[in-house]
């Protein structure tokens, strides 16, 4: 995807504000993935829960100019930097921020793609709750299914709260891909692990 020299230049200045402050954000071939489903799909309205500093949800309301994106932060001091940084490429027009529980976000609207980046450990309760906000032929995407290369490494995790959450993270991987309500595609080699899920009432 084509950006302006000044365009790529904030992100950059984005990305590497997120390594230095460890602000998890989408590595580069998941978020050229995410980008490039979104443009073949035509996409245009996206729901994200877990803004971070509004990284993602800059990178897709870029795809095209009528792409609308309804993101959700949770915590107060990255919701202020995604705001700065949304406004900054001029996005605040499309880009709908939201400072609250994704548990408690209340809306009617429908949506082409529901982008779930936020507590791993919620991922089925998110799924659940936003499913109604889901268009007819609208999908799932969920990032880090492999969290770091350690949902196939349990084992050998050493710290007790890491391994409860790598835990239910593959239980949430496992149960999707054997659920018959779902048409599900897992890109395991793509970022830390793209799953796509399309409800089969909708396929």
């Amino acid at each position: 995807m084509y950006f302006p020299n000044i365009l790529l230049k904030m992100i950059d200045s984005i990305k590497k504000f997120a390594k230095e402050n460890n602000v998890p954000i989408m590595l580069d071939d998941g978020i050229s993935f995410l980008i490039n489903y979104i443009k073949e799909k035509e996409i245009k309205n996206i729901l994200e829960v877990g803004s971070a500093i509004g990284f993602s949800a800059i990178m897709m309301a870029t795809v095209s100019n009528d792409i609308i994106v309804d993101t959700i932060e949770i915590d107060t001091g990255r919701f202020e930097i995604a705001k700065k940084n949304i406004k900054s490429f001029n996005l605040d027009s499309r880009i709908n921020i939201y400072n609250t529980d994704a548990l408690e976000f209340v809306s009617e609207k429908k949506y082409d793609l529901i982008f779930i980046d936020a507590a791993k450990a919620q991922y089925k309760r998110y799924m659940e709750y936003f499913l109604n906000n889901l268009k007819d032929d609208g999908v799932f995407i969920f990032d880090n299914m492999n969290f770091h290369g350690m949902v196939d490494n349990f084992e050998s995790i050493k710290n007790r709260n890491t391994r409860s959450l790598v835990k239910k993270i593959k239980r949430f991987k496992d149960e999707i891909l054997d659920d018959e309500n779902y048409e599900v595609i897992f890109e395991k080699n793509i970022g830390d692990g793209i799953i796509i899920a399309k409800y089969k009432r909708y396929v």
